[in-house]
């Protein structure tokens, strides 16, 4: 099955069940959002399920499914939990944002992006059973694995023992590599985060893409801080497949690195946190303060980001909001 295939399989359960859900909330949402907007939705949603129903859905229909799909599910959200809900609002600057959200004389404006396309096809990759026999090392790191050839008999047998030795001495950020009989690179372990276990956890290395997709995160977050409406609380919310949410999560806070400014945790000898490479990092882009992240899947839900805690009693209602509707 080829990926586009698999990507329709995922969206159109999706489809279904927000077609269901605005069908049978359409009498309730009608007093919460204007009518004539409820109807384009269905009718985007009704276009949506035919086109992923067809056999030659091209690329670019495919992205338009997703982005519908995002914007949809959001305003679905907003609107089961009760919020007067205004679609594109204009700024003072001549932008839009996507929704402003009402309840209990709080606001939230709501800024609806789709993951980079790229983000959305998932990688399948897996672990080789030898080499989980590493998860034996006593330490909370998450370990990437990556291999390009296979390792038998004693090249194998070498590269785990040194691997051992390494990863009970490794700081995050550090690789070893292994080479075969005719010294090609074969194998390569690299330290990527902390983990919240006590022992190592292998991973399959996706960093090429992982690599590729930080960047490409980062400038849908920044696009989405040109849209703010200034003086307001802005909550970003990207839609993506599961697959994306450790890179938006990367893009949005900073690289894993080790702290030395703050505590480690009992029991342990290094302090691990975020870099400055992150879109929140330093006093940057301070009006920015929520953040979500949504798996464009039936049964989802959002996983919520805040920045910083709350000063004023007003903002502690708004972060309640977004809690009520994000969290």
């Amino acid at each position: 099955m080829s990926r586009r295939a698999d990507e329709r399989t995922i969206l159109r359960p999706l489809v279904a069940d927000l077609a269901r859900r605005y069908q049978d909330g359409e009498a309730g949402w009608q007093e919460l959002m204007d009518r004539k907007v409820l109807r384009k939705f269905r009718r985007q949603l009704d276009e949506t399920g035919e086109l992923l129903a067809e056999q030659d859905c091209t690329p670019q229909q495919l992205d338009r499914a997703r982005s519908i799909c995002a914007e949809l599910l959001v305003a679905a959200q907003l609107l089961d939990t009760g919020c007067f809900v205004e679609h594109e609002v204009e700024t003072p600057t001549g932008k839009h944002v996507d929704f402003r959200a009402l309840k209990d004389n709080v606001a939230l404006h709501v800024h609806v992006k789709r993951a980079p396309q790229t983000t959305l096809r998932d990688a399948q990759a897996s672990v080789p059973p030898a080499w989980r026999a590493l998860e034996d090392v006593p330490r909370g790191l998450v370990v990437a694995l990556s291999l390009s050839r296979n390792l038998r008999g004693r090249p194998m047998h070498a590269a785990l023992t040194e691997s051992f030795a390494f990863l009970e001495q490794a700081s995050v950020g550090e690789e070893i590599s292994f080479k075969d009989a005719e010294a090609r690179t074969a194998a390569r372990l690299r330290v990527i985060a902390p983990s919240t276990g006590t022992r190592v956890e292998i991973v399959a290395d996706l960093s090429a893409g992982f690599d590729e997709h930080v960047p490409r995160f980062q400038a849908t977050l920044r696009k989405a801080f040109g849209q703010f409406m200034p003086r307001g609380e802005n909550v970003i919310v990207v839609c993506g497949s599961a697959g994306g949410i450790e890179a938006f999560a990367t893009a949005l806070l900073g690289s894993h690195i080790q702290r030395w400014d703050k505590r480690p945790r009992v029991g342990e000898l290094v302090a691990y946190g975020r870099g400055g490479d992150g879109f929140w990092a330093g006093s940057m882009r301070n009006q920015s303060r929520l953040a979500a992240y949504w798996t464009l899947a039936r049964g989802s839900g959002p996983l919520l980001f805040l920045r910083e805690a709350v000063n004023t009693k007003a903002e502690s209602r708004q972060i309640a909001l977004a809690r009520s509707i994000f969290a």
